[in-house]
């Protein structure tokens, strides 16, 4: 996909990094991507340039769409680490619920089937 010098620019904005960043992490001087960045930017810039442009936007997080930018979706390893974090979280709680008695319908309700107040439940520490 062919991007334009305006989704360069909208993904740079929805990145929040500057020209010189962009510019560093695509391997160019910050002059190329000014140059790139112009109206007819273009045609002042190799297909190379503007791909290792593209790129770079790209592993950043940006996802080029027809005529526009998006933030791009998470990538299997976003995945992976979230489901380490909650299994690292799962595993703690259950860890910490061990070491107390399992709460009981007396824990709960009173001998007229109505919630206890909460202060009289134990409180598991987590």
């Amino acid at each position: 996909m062919l991007i334009t010098p305006e989704q360069i620019r909208a993904a740079r904005a929805l990145l929040r990094i500057d020209q010189t960043s962009l510019a560093q992490d695509a391997g160019i001087s910050v002059v190329t991507l000014r140059r790139l960045e112009e109206q007819h930017g273009l045609s002042k810039v190799a297909p190379a340039t503007v791909e290792q442009v593209r790129r770079a936007l790209e592993e950043a997080g940006v996802e080029f769409i027809d005529r526009g930018v998006r933030r791009g979706g998470p990538t299997s390893e976003d995945i992976q680490a979230i489901k380490q974090d909650v299994d690292r979280i799962v595993a703690g709680s259950a860890a910490s619920m061990a070491k107390h008695p399992p709460l009981t319908d007396g824990d709960l309700y009173d001998e007229n089937g109505l919630r206890r107040r909460s202060s009289s439940i134990p409180k598991a520490v987590f």
